[in-house]
């Protein structure tokens, strides 16, 4: 008899039930979240010095990131450099904010060909591949600064040492330099 009652309950609570769970819509973003990433563009962490030229890298990645409509962060030079000057969170928080379909944990991983291997140069291609060095982070962040028509340069490496590679070296624990596959995770899992 109890389990006939059990048994007459269970469609009822069935239909009082939804079907499926009702969840937040992709990429909503809380709207002071977009103002404190507008406020704080370009300083890390909102405590680092403003570095202009990351704001400009910034401003590139975000208007081309927009532009295309592909949700391929990754696959921008200057979104990843924005990554590694502005840190993960505020990025995909600020492009979220630009485009409130983009979830960041369904992008395109790190475009080894367009991105990653003009970073480290012609060992990318070899057996293995090669990693990151301090000096290619150099390079690249100069070399992004020249790709989108900015005059804003660093203040010296030591500066992009500690306000920047020094973050991202010490999340990959790899050393000196940072594999392929370090960088990518850096870019998805850090939430810096």
């Amino acid at each position: 008899m109890r389990f006939a009652a059990l048994f007459a309950l269970i469609p009822a609570l069935a239909m009082a039930a939804p079907a499926t769970p009702v969840h937040d819509e992709r990429g909503v973003i809380d709207p002071v979240f977009c103002l404190e990433d507008t406020k704080y563009q370009g300083i890390w962490h909102g405590t680092d010095p403003f570095y202009a030229g990351c704001y400009d890298i910034i401003v590139h990645c975000v208007d081309t990131f927009v532009a295309a409509g592909t949700h391929d962060p990754w696959g921008t030079s200057s979104c990843v450099a924005a990554a590694t000057c502005w840190g993960t969170r505020q990025l995909s928080e600020f492009l979220q904010c630009k485009d409130s379909t983009f979830e960041p944990s369904q992008a395109p991983t790190l475009n080894y060909a367009n991105v990653y291997a003009p970073i480290v140069g012609s060992c990318a291609w070899q057996a293995g591949g090669c990693p990151i060095t301090f000096q290619n982070y150099v390079d690249f962040i100069y070399g992004t600064i020249t790709a989108i028509g900015s005059t804003n340069w660093p203040s010296s490496p030591d500066m992009l040492r500690a306000s920047y590679w020094s973050y991202v070296i010490n999340w990959t624990a790899t050393g000196d330099s940072i594999p392929y596959t370090n960088f990518n995770d850096w870019l998805f899992y850090s939430n810096m």
